[in-house]
């Protein structure tokens, strides 16, 4: 089995619309100020048997911001005016499951899953190519409140989703030229899929991750994470991504 832990430094990007036919497009960054990098936990645990990887995965983000507004505009029921000062949340929470395999390894032996595994087998570079199946829960709350006025909107929603895609990982044995590193393996990887409820929604994970093993069971794992949120639901429309370095241990038992 392998854990993974770490903390996540991303931002959030991307504009929101909540409201009836005409509501205004707004900026989660420049409208409502929710840029700010926000220190995060990543986690995931998973079991190899064979080919195949089944991991469960899970993470959390919060952003909060204040601003003036710069123009007329409203959220859910929340109107407010030029110079008016926004208070505006949004908060994120995802879990699931994925299970991966990989397809083909060029520089092995046992180039394709339904081969025999080759006893001993010891490579300098060990190349896989794989695919993924997912699912996972994500829940959306995001929150306006007009200070000027007191008037507060909000929206709160869980949502679901099953996605496809794959990647490559690649090994390197690094033991005679770093004798500290034992090994040092890449993972990148793109999935993506439709969203429940809602109308035409998508999810979309992009990662690119590297680990540096100092011995057999425990590494520095670090590298990239983005999260990918389309969802359009009850006059809530969001196009965003949570994206940011992550970095962390990795430790194998």
């Amino acid at each position: 089995m392998r854990l993974n832990t770490a903390l996540w430094l991303p931002r959030l990007r991307g504009n929101v619309t909540y409201g009836a036919a005409g509501a205004p497009n707004l900026d989660l960054s420049t409208a409502l100020s929710l840029d700010a990098l926000e220190p995060s936990f990543y986690g995931d645990i998973g079991a190899t048997w064979k080919n195949w990887t089944l991991r469960v995965t899970g993470t959390s983000f919060k952003s909060t911001g204040s601003i003036g507004a710069t123009g007329a505009g409203s959220f859910g029921s929340t109107a407010f005016v030029a110079g008016q000062n926004l208070n505006s949340s949004f908060s994120y929470w995802t879990a699931g499951v994925e299970a991966e395999s990989w397809l083909w390894r060029p520089f092995s032996k046992q180039e394709f899953p339904w081969l025999d595994a080759v006893a001993n087998e010891s490579l300098p570079v060990d190349l896989r190519i794989f695919g993924q199946v997912g699912g996972r829960a994500f829940g959306i709350d995001q929150s306006l409140t007009n200070a000027a006025t007191g008037s507060s909107s909000s929206f709160s929603e869980t949502f679901g989703t099953a996605y496809a895609g794959g990647g490559f990982n690649i090994y390197f044995d690094t033991r005679e030229a770093l004798g500290f590193i034992k090994r040092f393996d890449d993972d990148v990887g793109i999935e993506a899929g439709p969203v429940w409820p809602g109308d035409g929604g998508l999810f979309m994970q992009i990662n690119a991750t590297g680990t540096a093993w100092l011995n057999n069971n425990v590494g520095v794992y670090f590298g990239y994470e983005n999260l990918r949120q389309n969802v359009n639901t009850n006059d809530y429309e969001l196009n965003s991504y949570i994206g940011g370095l992550i970095m962390g241990l990795s430790v194998k038992f």
